[in-house]
Parts: structure tokens; C-alpha cells; sequence
């Protein structure tokens, strides 16, 4: 029943992506590129306090498809298009503070297809370089909007992602090694649930450099000893060029 639950829940809202197209039409042709300085906590770390990093920013919107971060689509029909992405690594010491004894958990590459825009999207992604075989659907709704203040526009969105078990057992899944060396009990995942939410505001400092600032929230349905903490967080600041006109 529950998974039946979060099926209904995910075409639900799959239903209002014609609805969000519409407001994307000003914002055809449109990318910057930049980076930006990151705080934040990931639900795998163990420790208390958060971490900071440096981050890349990259975004562009036009008429033949869209980058997304990590993720870029070709558009070969009207909201359809093929997408690929690298799936950076999620459990990592490189990102998190793990606990002793657990395996950094690599990334890998990933290609599928894209139903609806960059902000409003369905997203089926199959792992291509077998380094779990498992696939993940996103749903990701988005919209911006222009507020009063001159030059600024706040863009809140939230995602839905459903892993296979292969994806889910590749980073929440614990050996009988791991566990050994770490304490934590050991674990063969399931197929699960990631739910995102943010706000990501922009503001044009010039006709060319825009200011960035990004407010992200996560949250992993499993029950992997892995996940330390119900909600993961990060917070960032920093500035991009716009390429486009």
C-alpha cells in the first residue's frame, strides 16, 4: 500500500507539468555559468555540524533542450527529449563525514529520456556504465517569478525521485565488511524515495553577472542504517555570467 501511495502521489503531480510550460516561454535561450560557495549538511553524515564546500552553477534553457546542473536533455519532439546525466557520488568522505568502515559509494553515468521542460519534467535515468545497472524516475516542478524588486526572481521547486532496489542497494546498502568495521547493522535495501524541495533566487548585478543564492532541502525515505538525520541541508551564495543575450 505504501508504494500504490507514493505512485498516486507522483502522477497526481505529474499532472500539473503542462501547467508550469507556459511561464518558461521568457526564459527560452537563457543560461549562466559560475560557482558558489556552499554550507550544508548531507542525511549520511554523522558528525553534528555542517561542511563547506565550493560548488558549480550551470543552467541553460533554449529552444533544442536544457542543461540542469548535471543533467542535460536534447529535445527531438515538442516535451520530449533525450537526457543524460552523471550521477555524482552521494555517499562519499569527499562530501560527507561518514562513519568509519563505510565504502565511498562512485558515481556514475546515466542516460534515459526527458517528458515536459526544465521546469517541469519527468525524467526516466538508466545507470550506462554498470556501476549499479538500477534506474531512478524524477519528478522535478519548478517555477519562477518576478517579484517587486527590480532585477530579482525567486524560483521555488520540488522533486519527487523513485530508485530501483539495484540504485537503492548500491547506496544504502551495508556488507557484512562494512558492517564489521563500522557497527552498523547490516542492510540490503529496497526500492526508495527522495524528496527535494528549495529556493533559488537570482539577482542581475549587471547586464551580464548575476548573484546567486540557493536554499536546498532533502530528505531519504529509507531505512538504511546509512541515513543519519531525517533532512539534509545546504545553503549557498555566489555569482554567475550569463552567456546568453
Amino acid at each position: 500500500m505504501k508504494k500504490e501511495a507514493h505512485l498516486a502521489r507522483l502522477a497526481l503531480l505529474s499532472t500539473f507539468v503542462s501547467f508550469s510550460a507556459a511561464s518558461e516561454q521568457r526564459y527560452d535561450d537563457f543560461g549562466f555559468i559560475g560557482a558558489s560557495g556552499a554550507y550544508g549538511q548531507t542525511v549520511f553524515s554523522d558528525k553534528g555540524g555542517g561542511q563547506a564546500a565550493l560548488e558549480p552553477n550551470l543552467f541553460y534553457n533554449g529552444q533544442h533542450g536544457f542543461i540542469d546542473g548535471s543533467l542535460a536533455n536534447l529535445s527531438l519532439l515538442p516535451y520530449f527529449g533525450l537526457t543524460g546525466q552523471w550521477r555524482f557520488a552521494e555517499v562519499s568522505n569527499d562530501f560527507d563525514q561518514l562513519p568509519n568502515g563505510i565504502n565511498d559509494r562512485d558515481g556514475n553515468g546515466e542516460v534515459g529520456v526527458t517528458l515536459g521542460t526544465v521546469g517541469a519534467r519527468v525524467t526516466f535515468l538508466h545507470d550506462v556504465t554498470n556501476q549499479h545497472n538500477g534506474y531512478e524516475v524524477q519528478l522535478h516542478l519548478g517555477r519562477t517569478f518576478e517579484l517587486p524588486v527590480p532585477d530579482f526572481t525567486l524560483t521555488p521547486y520540488v522533486e519527487i525521485d523513485y530508485r530501483d532496489k539495484k540504485l537503492s542497494q548500491h547506496l544504502y546498502g551495508v556488507s557484512t565488511l562494512e558492517s564489521s568495521q563500522s557497527g552498523l547493522n547490516v542492510f540490503e535495501a529496497s526500492d526508495s524515495w527522495v524528496y527535494q524541495s528549495g529556493l533559488i533566487g537570482l539577482y542581475h548585478l549587471t547586464p551580464d553577472w548575476l548573484g546567486l543564492a540557493k536554499l536546498e532541502l532533502v530528505h531519504h525515505d529509507s531505512s538504511s542504517p546509512l541515513v543519519q538525520r531525517d533532512l539534509g541541508w545546504n545553503v549557498s551564495l555566489g555569482v554567475v555570467y550569463q552567456f546568453t543575450d
